[in-house]
């Protein structure tokens, strides 16, 4: 079964706005994958995707509203969690992805992402079936079902504002975006 907990209006509308302004007016790097190696290292066969650098401001507020959801997702997924990393603030343009892959809390892999329990992903901008202004398409978040069982998927409902948290070692990726920009923020709740 694949256990997600979606939270509408995570953000409201204004600071979502505010934050989206932000994201448009500031350039960025390639978003790295997570390795053994300092920073991890850019592999664009596996993740093509720009993290952005936001204001200390933006950063602080996104973390203080993960914060405050803290107990909720503890008592979702049955866990204790610490602190959350510092949020990643993403742009995925036209023809950006990332494969399917985990976030951490695998026992096959041993550099800090074993510490990471709950991974969290914030939307911020529309999605739209045609292009229109401040929308995007594909760039879907989905989701895969364990290996033991019957072939399962699902997508998050990627709503605006809204906040979508799954156990960091589900399977996931972000499909292919065909059109627009597609801003989200991604964070993890580690171990306490």
């Amino acid at each position: 079964m694949i256990d997600l907990l979606e939270i509408d209006g995570f953000l409201d509308d204004a600071t979502r706005a505010a934050l989206v302004a932000e994201l448009d007016r500031t350039h960025g790097a390639p978003a790295t994958v997570l390795s053994a190696e300092p920073g991890g290292k850019v592999q664009a066969a596996v993740r093509k995707s720009t993290r952005i650098a936001v204001s200390p401001e933006a950063r602080a507020l996104v973390k203080e509203r993960l914060m405050e959801r803290r107990a909720q997702i503890e008592a979702h997924f049955g866990v204790e969690l610490g602190e959350c990393e510092d949020p990643q603030f993403l742009r995925y343009e036209t023809g950006d992805f990332f494969v399917p892959h985990q976030d951490g809390n695998t026992p096959m892999i041993h550099d800090e992402s074993r510490f990471r329990r709950i991974s969290a992903v914030v939307f911020l901008s529309r999605k739209a079936g045609e292009p229109a202004p401040e929308t995007y398409g594909g760039g879907e978040l989905v989701f895969h079902g364990p290996y033991s069982g019957p072939p399962e998927q699902a997508a998050a409902s990627a709503r605006p504002g809204s906040l979508v948290t799954f156990r960091a070692e589900t399977t996931h990726e972000v499909t292919m975006v065909t059109h627009g920009v597609r801003y989200t923020i991604a964070t993890w709740f580690r171990a306490p």
